[in-house]
């Protein structure tokens, strides 16, 4: 059972977890601006595709010609939805984000658009689910904003130091997961889930302090124990299932 969990918490989705708009070239960027005339060259040194012109962050239409750019991997995926970096987050706020752009993003919209476009429609598309997934739960979230404010720094668990999880922790974690497994009725999975609830509450509430108060490495050890609750809370949604 130890190891379940263990594996569990360890899995890439929770510790080798990376966003990728961090990671990936900047191979999708519209091409270096070449002067023509007056017109300006932007700072960052890209401009449309088509006509020349120099989109303004996040830049997804020409102001000029109109034409859809492609996904401009410089910006963090807050500034993507158009969003405070911060972590606490209004989810509503960020469901209505995503919606706004994906409404007008969607490859659905362009149909019969260039061959550009509609492969530019759907690299946009992608990026704003890929940004929507990392935000909405706080978990994915917090280690996101810690790459971004830390980014020569390993995840959670894979620095040096890091690699086994509190014996207490671990305990009290194992102590949840045993009720789990005994529970006999979704009476008593609700009392789990609250437990674990309660946890999760107790640690994104330390997680926003750290964050605010410009200590992100504080955060570090606290996400690593978000990792351990959120992997039984899973467990916890299993069996509250309909069967």
């Amino acid at each position: 059972m130890l190891g379940a969990l263990l594996r569990a918490a360890r899995s890439p989705l929770l510790t080798g977890w990376r966003p990728r708009a961090l990671l990936r070239p900047a191979d999708t960027w519209g091409r270096a601006c070449v002067p023509r005339g007056l017109r300006p060259i932007p700072a960052a040194g890209y401009c449309c595709w088509r006509c020349g012109a120099a989109p303004e962050p996040p830049g997804f239409f020409c102001p000029s010609c109109r034409a859809l750019q492609p996904p401009d991997r410089r910006l963090d995926y807050f500034q993507l939805l158009g969003l405070p970096r911060r972590f606490p987050l209004d989810p509503g706020r960020l469901r209505e984000a995503h919606r706004r752009l994906q409404r007008a993003l969607h490859p659905d919209n362009f149909g019969r658009s260039s061959e550009v476009e509609r492969r530019y429609s759907e690299l946009q598309s992608a990026l704003l689910n890929e940004a929507f997934a990392a935000l909405l739960r706080p978990l994915s979230r917090g280690l996101y904003l810690l790459a971004l404010e830390l980014p020569d720094e390993p995840p959670p668990a894979e620095a040096e130091g890091e690699g086994e999880a509190d014996p207490a922790l671990l305990g009290a974690v194992l102590e949840l997961n045993e009720r789990l497994a005994e529970a006999e009725s979704q009476a008593d999975v609700r009392r789990v889930a609250a437990s674990v609830e309660a946890r999760l509450r107790e640690l994104e509430e330390k997680v926003v302090l750290a964050f605010e108060q410009g200590r992100p490495r504080d955060a570090r050890p606290l996400l690593r124990q978000m990792k351990y609750w959120n992997s039984i809370g899973d467990r916890v949604k299993e069996r509250l299932l309909p069967r």
